[in-house]
């Protein structure tokens, strides 16, 4: 028995030892722009965190997305971040919005981004 549970706790480590790290384990590549919604916040060009298009001017994302340090930029329009693609868009962040009661960690874990200039919506991006 003693074995058996050692063996389990092992199998546990080795099991879960990638899962820290970033990434979508499992997916499948979209198809350009078939997500016409998806924002990317990007600091100094590097993505950071994903957010969703709501409105001509507000991106829905995460609260933990916040840096106080560096200007966020909004990319829209992309497929493949990892590179400039001229369907890209790149807004500045006018206002963060952050839930009231959020503190850290995941409760409350949300905040409205609005843009500086409204988005004029379009086949490479689009709210939701």
């Amino acid at each position: 028995m003693k074995g058996a549970c050692s063996f389990l706790c092992v199998l546990l480590m080795v099991s879960t030892a990638g899962a820290s790290e970033g990434g979508i384990v499992g997916g499948r590549v979209a198809k350009p722009h078939s997500r016409p919604y998806m924002a990317s916040l990007q600091f100094q060009g590097q993505h950071s965190c994903g957010g969703i298009l709501i409105r001509d001017d507000y991106v829905l994302t995460s609260a933990h997305c916040k840096n106080d340090v560096q200007p966020m930029t909004v990319v829209l329009g992309a497929h493949d971040i990892s590179k400039k693609e001229k369907t890209q868009q790149r807004f500045k962040v006018q206002k963060y919005n952050q839930h009231p009661d959020y503190k850290g960690g995941p409760a409350n874990d949300i905040m409205l981004i609005k843009v500086r200039t409204k988005l004029v919506c379009g086949p490479w991006f689009n709210q939701v």
